[in-house]
């Protein structure tokens, strides 16, 4: 008998929970990365990358979860950033779109999991992080109480935020 880990899914915003920018869609790509975790734009607006939530999702991959963007923002623009800060790789899933209905999005996504990977994940089963909890209604509305953690604010650090992930999918 083999064990399977139960799945589980971290869905992380960008603006302001990955980097410190908080529209990564009204800057100009290309993005042109300047230092460690350090890119700017066409137009020399820096954005920093918070590199604890890289090492989060890293993190989570290795504890059997399913690592998504969830964000509103025009995917070029956010997929290039990503790309400049080399951690695209990170996620399995890149949730963008530009409008400010995560819960759909994220409901789309689940229904394609369970026809594509017969992969069921149950809201109680989902940690999402985000800087603003504007999203919240409408994710709850779509898909059911996820777990949220509001992003640099509910834990600050790996450590902090990786003990706080684990005590809410446990």
């Amino acid at each position: 008998m083999t064990f399977r880990r139960e799945r589980w899914l971290l869905l992380l915003d960008l603006d302001g929970t990955m980097w410190d920018h908080l529209d990564v869609s009204a800057l100009r790509p290309p993005f042109r990365r300047v230092g460690q975790g350090v890119i700017v734009d066409l137009s020399g607006v820096r954005v920093t990358l918070y590199s604890y939530m890289v090492r989060l999702a890293l993190w989570a991959r290795a504890r059997g979860a399913l690592v998504a963007s969830l964000s509103w923002n025009v995917p070029y623009n956010a997929l290039e950033a990503l790309r400049a800060f080399r951690i695209d790789g990170v996620f399995d899933y890149h949730l963008i779109e530009p409008h400010p209905w995560k819960g759909r999005v994220l409901a789309r996504f689940l229904r394609m999991l369970w026809r594509e990977r017969r992969l069921r994940i149950p809201p109680e089963k989902i940690v999402y992080f985000d800087d603003r909890d504007i999203h919240l209604d409408d994710i709850r509305d779509s898909v059911g109480p996820v777990k949220y953690v509001r992003s640099h604010v509910d834990c600050k650090g790996f450590e902090d935020c990786s003990r706080l992930v684990e005590s809410l999918i446990n």
